[in-house]
């Protein structure tokens, strides 16, 4: 162990991969600052801390490459710690293969801070107390996690192994980080878990949990992100039909429509099944947008299921939607099937997809051109433009709107009308 170090008194944070990293990384953020330690940004700080993602091969090298990276740029004494996913998962190699590395940890708990703090010889000006705070203040909207884990046990996924199974997070935690959230001046709280659907503590599921939430003081929005779709239940579907502060808009990843390779999945729904999920959504939601993501190239798919899951997207015509190409995880039974697709095969699906999801969102957005919407906005352009969402974009995962008008302030959610849109994103001026 090192020697304690007045000098260590800066630190900065570099978190890699999803929102749930995100929140992870906050949570720490925190607790340093509340421990009297300085955040700042760039390479110079005192110590760096690198919040890793394991999720993908793709996820995977981004994270080695930046520990690399900031064991080059090294200066003075200053110290690395690398935590998260990819951490969690493979902690002894990296104590082995990179020592210098000075710390390292998995998913980072309540008494990370204090544990790091003591290993690289930090002494703290008081306790760690682990309360969110923001990477970049001043977002107009903020990540609230309320489960870790996940036990749906998919076949290709690897965050069982590395974050354990479903545990739910206490509703009184939750709804302290919202308001806190809420009071640094966020208008919009983006609840996040791997499978916020199965959110259950004691007779609190996830309707109850976000009817306290709407009830905070100053929230306008709450987005209900990642929500499998068998959990998802007339609770939940009443629970966004009517709670005005629940913004009309779902993330639930399908991953594909091909029943053969649902099951290879191990995923519980049908093709038909997620399709009478979408129309009675829109039944008994009217608006509402749906965003979706889907899988090709898993093994065993053939052009076949590849078609299956083409006609599917066209014929619901899926709001928003995402796609990614398989890739082996170390350890999930999916990574020992046979019937492996090749990777050129599975980029040209993938460029497929795609393009059918682009066409079917520019026909969707034009389709919004001379409607009211509301717009929060988030910056500054140029001149008179600034960027902001609708209620029906997600933050970092879909597209935005261009408001162009005099006296539109930051984070004010305006009433606009849509002029034009692209293939992702909408034009518009205030009402």
């Amino acid at each position: 162990m090192s020697r304690p170090s007045p000098r260590a008194r800066t630190f900065s944070i570099l978190s890699l991969g999803c929102s749930k990293n995100q929140v992870d990384s906050e949570r720490v953020n925190g607790a340093l600052a509340s421990a009297g330690l300085v955040p700042v940004t760039g390479d110079d700080a005192d110590i760096v801390i690198i919040n890793t993602c394991g999720f993908i091969e793709d996820a995977k090298t981004e994270s080695i490459d930046a520990i690399f990276e900031a064991i080059r740029s090294r200066c003075g004494g200053q110290k690395i710690v690398v935590m998260g996913c990819l951490a969690q998962r493979y902690l002894d190699d990296m104590r082995r293969e990179i020592p210098e590395i000075d710390f390292i940890a998995g998913i980072p708990d309540d008494a990370m801070v204090a544990r790091m703090l003591r290993a690289i010889g930090v002494r703290a000006a008081s306790a760690p107390v682990y309360r969110q705070c923001p990477l970049v203040p001043g977002e107009p909207h903020a990540y609230i996690k309320i489960s870790e884990g996940c036990s749906n046990n998919c076949s290709y996924c690897a965050i069982p192994l590395i974050r354990g199974p479903h545990v739910s997070d206490t509703p009184a935690r939750i709804v302290d980080e919202a308001r806190r959230a809420v009071q640094r001046g966020a208008r919009e709280l983006v609840v996040v878990g791997q499978d916020i659907a199965r959110y259950r503590y004691g007779r609190t599921r996830l309707p109850e949990l976000v009817e306290r939430m709407a009830r905070i003081n100053g929230v306008r929005w709450i987005r209900l992100m990642y929500l499998h779709p068998d959990h998802v239940d007339d609770a939940i579907i009443d629970l966004v039909a009517t709670n005005n502060s629940v913004v009309k808009y779902l993330d639930i990843p399908l991953q594909h429509a091909s029943d053969e390779i649902l099951r290879a999945m191990g995923r519980g729904g049908t093709g038909a099944r997620y399709r009478e999920l979408i129309e009675t959504l829109r039944d008994r939601v009217p608006g509402i947008r749906i965003r979706s993501t889907f899988m090709v190239g898993f093994p065993g798919e053939t052009d076949r299921h590849f078609r299956e899951l083409v006609t599917f997207v066209r014929r619901v015509a899926i709001d928003r939607a995402g796609c990614f190409v398989y890739s082996p995880e170390e350890g999930t039974d999916a990574a020992s099937r046979r019937g492996r697709v090749p990777k050129a095969v599975g980029r040209r699906r993938f460029d497929e997809l795609m393009k059918v999801q682009q066409a079917i969102s520019k026909r969707r957005l034009r389709a919004m051109i001379g409607e009211r919407v509301e717009v929060l906005v988030e910056e500054h352009l140029e001149g008179d433009v600034w960027v902001g969402r609708t209620q029906y974009d997600a933050p970092e995962v879909d597209g935005i709107f261009y408001l162009t008008g005099p006296g539109i302030e930051r984070h004010a959610i305006v009433a606009a009308r849509v002029t034009d849109a692209t293939e992702y994103d909408l034009m518009g001026v205030p009402l």
